[in-house]
C-alpha cells in the first residue's frame, strides 16, 4: 500500500494552526505591502514542497514507524570511496547526510519552474523560501492574483513529477492579511537577511484582479474534483472556461 512519507508533515503542520496566533511586527509591514503596493487580491496559495532524497535524514519514516537510514549511518553504511591516495590506495567511508534542498536552490528551481509555464508566469504572485522545523529542506510559498487562465491540473501533476508535493488552496484572509499571515506562517521571518523573497515583476505596476474571490473557491473545487483519482468521487462539474464565460469573466 502506497504511504506519504511526508504526511506527518501535514499532520504536524495542521496542529500548528490550531494554535492561537497573532501578526508579528514583520508580518504587519509584508501584511501592508501585500494589500497596498503590490495590489493586493492574492486569492490563492500556492506550497511548493520536494521530496526527500535517501540520503537527506539519519532517520526516515516508514509508514508510522521511524527507522534508522543505513545510507549514511556513520558505521553500517554504504562505503564509498572518499580519497585516493598518491599509491592508489583507497580510503573508504560512509556517505555524508545531503543538506537536502537548500534556500537559494528550492527559490531558484521554483522561479525556474513559474517561469517556463505560459499561463502561470503571467500572474502577479509574491514567493516566500522557508525552512522546515521538521526537515533539512526548504519549501516555497506563493500568493497568486490574476490567475484565472492557469491550468493547476498541470502545473499540480509537472511539479510532482520533476519535484514533488504541490498543493494550491483558497486564502482565507477574513481576519486581514496579516492574520491570515501569522496563521499561515508564511512571512514570519521577514526582516532577517536569511529570509528569501521575491515579488512578480508585473507588481511594480500592478493591475487588480478582475475575478472575485468566489468564483475561485468555484475553481478550487474543480481542482479538488478533477484530481480525484477514484471515478466513481468525482461529480459532475462544469468546465473552468464553461463557468467564467456564464458568469462574464472570460477574456
Amino acid at each position: 500500500m502506497h504511504t506519504d512519507k511526508l504526511q506527518w508533515v501535514d499532520d504536524e503542520w495542521k496542529a500548528e494552526l490550531k494554535a492561537t496566533l497573532k501578526p508579528n511586527e514583520n508580518q504587519d509591514a509584508l501584511a501592508e505591502m501585500l494589500e497596498g503596493p503590490t495590489g493586493g487580491d492574492y486569492h490563492l496559495l500556492l506550497t511548493f514542497t520536494f521530496r526527500p532524497n535517501e540520503y537527506e535524514e539519519i532517520t526516515q519514516t516508514v509508514g508510522e514507524e521511524f527507522k534508522r537510514n543505513m545510507k549514511v549511518s556513520w558505521l553500517e553504511g554504504e562505503k564509498i570511496v572518499k580519497r585516493v591516495g598518491r599509491d592508489g590506495q583507497m580510503l573508504k567511508g560512509t556517505r555524508g547526510i545531503s543538506p537536502g534542498w537548500g534556500a537559494r536552490a528550492a527559490e531558484r528551481a521554483v522561479l525556474n519552474f513559474v517561469l517556463k509555464d505560459p499561463q502561470l508566469k503571467k500572474t502577479r504572485w509574491f514567493m516566500c523560501v522557508e525552512g522546515s522545523k521538521y526537515r533539512q529542506c526548504a519549501h516555497v510559498h506563493m500568493l497568486v492574483a490574476n490567475s484565472k487562465k492557469v491550468q493547476w491540473e498541470k502545473v499540480a501533476e509537472q511539479w510532482k513529477e520533476k519535484y514533488g508535493r504541490f498543493r494550491v488552496e483558497l486564502v482565507d484572509d477574513r481576519d486581514g492579511m496579516a492574520m491570515y499571515l501569522a496563521k499561515q506562517y508564511l512571512g514570519k521571518e521577514y526582516g532577517n537577511d536569511d529570509y528569501l523573497y521575491k515579488f512578480s515583476r508585473n507588481t511594480r505596476r500592478p493591475e487588480k484582479d478582475p475575478v472575485p474571490k468566489i468564483v475561485y473557491d468555484y475553481r478550487m473545487r474543480l481542482f479538488r474534483n478533477n484530481m480525484q483519482t477514484d471515478p466513481a468521487k468525482k461529480a459532475k462539474m462544469l468546465r473552468w472556461k464553461s463557468f467564467l464565460q456564464s458568469v462574464g469573466h472570460w477574456g
